[in-house]
């Protein structure tokens, strides 16, 4: 490769340093979580406007010294003032907007020094050339690409909490490798470059940074396909529960429907037994009370899906021997998909149903919620017992992997959840905002 394509190469990479830089921001801020609504026309905007910004400082300061410290500061405040305005405005995403930059920069700084240090170990000084200049800045491309995939994927940890910490630990070591693979090649084929041309080279890099984009899509889809298999569980958890509701429903029709038929006959055996026998008319009555109790459905709250599962989960601890115990106020979940309250109330009644099952002695549940300003607060108190063969280490029945689950939902909608226990109890308390 002669002086004259060296040159233009450099030009071309110091245009693609622009360009990748740019759109690994936008990737970065595109792909956190977001708290700021209708904005989508702006961040196309501001896209434009970081790089455009960006090539400018580049170019106008290119025989600048001062370049050096006015691009790492323009970076970082675009990135910070972008991201609060159009993205999130968290404090800690704030912080990672602010930290983002500067991570990209010292990585770059990093890299310089390692081809400095290349250079003076070879030729015992430092010169400018263009060739290892434009090596220089294939490496920091490719490590901007990968140090941007590796920030996003663990500002999205929550996405694969079901991912051990070994596992996801281990996804980070191919970047790690093909930067140190990609270093090697370029040094040790030096001579193969002058001879051949830079565009296997260049080839090589394009295909190590592609095996690790798609390495880090198979590991997303993969963990994104888990999840939607436990949401199609928790669906046909769902229907069971509906179907079943529905079927008592249907049931209990039928059974008024005959009940009403033979109110006649009641009435006159009432009438009957009032004026023959007063006990026996009460007691009859008493059955009659009974009878009319059993075909009730209790509307605990205007909520369709929560109201099924409370009706659920009470007749379950019915039949269990357990006394549950239910008061609502006026509390609003219009907000809340269905599934998600599923995967709340049911899961944390199951724990309830199965800890006081355990229990020794009083077999009891209290579920209590409210409206508290502009929060709905729930309450749920259980009598439990300590794992079988494990009440040396005193593990509780509840602390089960439903309740990661209900954390995680709850998160979803700014909610919170805190668990107390004591020697014979368990109290799990929700915080809902409206």
């Amino acid at each position: 490769m002669n002086w004259e394509e060296t040159v233009m190469w450099n030009e071309t990479l110091i245009t693609m340093e622009t360009v990748v830089l740019t759109l690994c921001t936008w990737y970065f801020l595109s792909h956190t979580e977001k708290n700021v609504e209708g904005k989508r026309r702006y961040r196309f905007a501001a896209l434009l406007l970081y790089w455009a910004g960006f090539a400018g400082i580049t170019f106008g300061m290119k025989y600048n010294s001062y370049v050096t410290l006015v691009l790492p500061a323009y970076m970082t405040v675009m990135t910070m003032a972008a991201g609060y305005s159009l993205y999130n405005r968290r404090t800690i995403y704030v912080f990672y907007y602010f930290l983002f930059p500067v991570t990209i920069v010292a990585a770059q700084i990093f890299i310089n020094y390692l081809m400095y240090g290349y250079m003076s170990a070879r030729w015992g000084t430092i010169v400018f050339d263009y060739y290892l200049e434009n090596v220089v800045l294939m490496i920091r491309q490719l490590t901007e690409i990968l140090l941007t995939g590796v920030w996003v994927v663990l500002l999205n940890r929550r996405k694969y909490e079901d991912v051990k910490g070994v596992w996801f630990a281990g996804l980070f070591i191919p970047p790690v490798i093909t930067v140190f693979i990609i270093f090697s090649l370029i040094c040790i084929g030096n001579v193969f470059m002058q001879m051949y041309g830079i565009f296997l080279i260049i080839a090589d890099i394009f295909f190590l940074v592609f095996m690790n984009l798609y390495i880090w899509y198979l590991f997303s889809y993969q963990s994104r396909n888990k999840k939607l298999r436990a949401e199609l569980e928790l669906w046909r958890k769902q229907s069971e529960m509906q179907y079943q509701y529905y079927e008592r429903v249907e049931g209990q029709y039928l059974a008024s429907r005959k009940m009403i038929h033979d109110m006649r006959n009641h009435l006159a055996a009432i009438e009957a037994l009032k004026e023959q026998d007063g006990a026996k008319g009460r007691e009859y009555l008493r059955d009659m009370h009974q009878m009319l109790d059993s075909l009730a459905l209790v509307s605990y709250t205007d909520n369709r899906m929560l109201n099924i599962i409370l009706n659920e989960k009470s007749k379950a601890a019915k039949e269990s021997g357990i006394e549950m115990d239910i008061r609502i106020g006026e509390i609003s979940l219009r907000h809340m998909r269905d599934m998600d309250i599923t995967t709340i109330f049911a899961n944390l009644l199951d724990n309830a149903l199965e800890a006081a099952a355990q229990a020794k002695g009083e077999r009891r549940i209290e579920f209590r919620a409210d409206r508290f300003h502009e929060f709905a607060a729930v309450r749920i108190w259980n009598t439990a017992g300590l794992r079988q063969g494990r009440k040396k280490e005193g593990e509780r029945l509840h602390m089960g992997i439903g309740l990661i689950n209900v954390r995680h939902t709850l998160e979803k909608y700014g909610g919170g959840m805190m668990t107390e226990e004591s020697e014979n109890e368990f109290v799990v308390k929700l915080t809902i905002p409206d």
